[in-house]
């Protein structure tokens, strides 16, 4: 049986790979240029490094702060929760490509901030902060309620309740839409092209606008895209059926 699957799985991959090529050649001037990337491997390969490291921080600082919404979004006040509502429904209903023009020529003129990189990581870290408070109410809301009925009669605090009961069971339950998200944010950093940051995608099309070799770098562009998130896509997968979710 795994034979079996193990073959359908390299069947499906040689497919994809003939219809790649069956395209390449039935494109009008075949001749790829893909030499005149490699004066410029150190350039790419540092905006490669920045695309990593930029999305960790950005996936880092938005699980603290969708964790601080996912309270918010609970409090007693009822200020505090029409405002996580609002801003919310801001991101929500917002193009990412805005938030980020927002931030850089309006926000961070106002706030006296020139600096891209603590722009493009606030803008992003902002934007996807409601997307990870989603994910812990959606976590929260699968656990049996059951649980804080018996925290209750065992006379656990609030903290307590969830600090040994309730988040290590959310935390468990984000664990595979959380790669998914990380992979998303990575893709995203591709915006940041258009306030100048060096990024990966800013990168690959200086070199397009110097070399004139355009289907080259996108080709490339998605190859070195898809080295980051196939593996965490794949890590999603894996985590989904060893959790069980």
């Amino acid at each position: 049986m795994k034979t079996k699957k193990t073959i359908h799985y390299i069947l499906s991959i040689l497919t994809i790979l003939a219809v790649v090529v069956l395209i390449v050649l039935n494109t009008p001037n075949p001749e790829f240029r893909f030499h005149v990337y490699i004066e410029y491997g150190r350039f790419i390969f540092n905006g490669f490094l920045w695309t990593l490291l930029i999305s960790l921080i950005i996936f880092i600082l938005s699980f603290i702060l969708g964790f601080g919404m996912f309270f918010a979004d609970r409090s007693h006040v009822p200020y505090v929760r029409y405002l996580t509502e609002h801003f919310t429904m801001i991101m929500f209903g917002s193009p990412m490509l805005v938030i980020v023009i927002v931030f850089y020529f309006f926000i961070g003129t106002a706030m006296n901030v020139n600096s891209k990189l603590v722009l493009g990581i606030a803008s992003l870290t902002l934007y996807f902060a409601p997307f990870m408070m989603k994910l812990y109410i959606s976590a929260y809301e699968s656990i049996d309620r059951n649980q804080v009925i018996v925290c209750d009669l065992f006379g656990f605090s609030k903290w307590q309740m969830y600090r040994y009961v309730i988040l290590p069971q959310m935390f468990r339950i984000m664990l595979p839409p959380l790669s998914g998200n990380l992979a998303t944010i990575i893709k995203s950093t591709s915006l940041l092209y258009l306030i100048g940051f060096p990024e990966m995608y800013y990168s690959l099309t200086t070199v397009q606008s110097k070399t004139f070799a355009y289907t080259e770098g996108y080709i490339m562009m998605m190859v070195l895209y898809l080295i980051i998130t196939v593996p965490l896509i794949k890590l999603t997968g894996y985590l989904e059926k060893r959790i069980k979710i």
